[in-house]
């Protein structure tokens, strides 16, 4: 019994029997602490982050590294099993280099929707909530994914825009804006009469409780900014935080036309404004 024992336990079969064990004990050890990795990396680091669009960016991030980490672990492990019972990994490795080469001339498309994707994530080009405009789409971003953009326009329609395609961007919602109302009067409108009520609507609009924590300088008045056929066009101007543009313009534009009521000026003689 025990010369069965020893013979069994030095023979090439145990050796290679072991060697595989070792293998997949390795395998599976590396694939769990990729886990406890990746787990420790969300609670202590990613979780801590306050703001919620780069929280989501950096997750995304993590999910697509563990993926990959994952992937090419099983393959390695693979790999060494079938080299170690003795199978030549030479035309295989050739035959999935070939496979690869195929596989990756008919999905151009998609790897390069993923490395822009990646790009875009670390580059933090912009976020979820960003109002931005891509090629001749626009809209407010309500979803970033590695291979694909998705943003909601004014009329609610969900745009999906390859990352791949993603090559000039206007980021409406990064930093600061300018919140911009353009009046048009008729040549016999008083303006010297305009812009003093202008001026009133101004100093409102800077006296507001609810618009001033978004003025990051004095709103203006751009007078005599065009010249028409019917019109002389008048321009105000405010430097907001981004994600206030809109809302701030909507304000000014209430002001002014308010305030020209109360200095008589006509309704219609600006009404075409923008």
């Amino acid at each position: 019994m025990l010369d069965q024992l020893s013979q069994w336990t030095t023979s090439s079969l145990f050796n290679t029997i072991l060697a595989e064990i070792i293998i997949i004990v390795l395998v599976l050890v590396s694939l769990y602490l990729v886990n406890i990795t990746a787990k420790t990396i969300d609670k202590r680091f990613i979780a801590s982050i306050p703001d919620l669009d780069r929280r989501a960016r950096l997750q995304t991030l993590r999910k697509a590294a563990k993926s990959t980490a994952q992937i090419v672990i099983i393959t390695i492990g693979v790999l060494i099993g079938l080299g170690t019972i003795g199978i030549n990994i030479g035309p295989a490795l050739a035959a999935a280099g070939i496979l690869g080469l195929a596989i990756s001339l008919g999905a151009q498309t998609l790897i390069k929707d993923i490395i822009g994707g990646l790009i875009i994530l670390l580059e933090d080009e912009y976020r979820v909530g960003d109002n931005v405009k891509i090629g001749t789409v626009s809209g407010e971003v309500e979803r970033i994914t590695l291979r694909r953009t998705d943003l909601r326009d004014a009329e609610g329609r969900l745009y999906i825009v390859p990352n791949g395609d993603v090559r000039i961007v206007a980021n409406e919602s990064r930093d600061w804006a300018r919140a911009l109302v353009i009046l048009n009067f008729s040549y016999e409108t008083d303006l010297n009469k305009s812009f003093t009520a202008l001026e009133k609507a101004l100093a409102r609009l800077d006296a507001d409780p609810l618009i001033k924590p978004y003025l990051l300088a004095a709103p203006e008045i751009f007078g005599w900014d065009g010249l028409g056929d019917w019109a002389v066009s008048v321009k105000l101007s405010a430097r907001v935080t981004a994600s206030k543009r809109d809302d701030v313009a909507r304000v000014l534009r209430q002001y002014a036309i308010e305030a020209l009521h109360q200095a008589g000026v006509p309704v219609d003689s600006f009404s075409k404004g923008k």
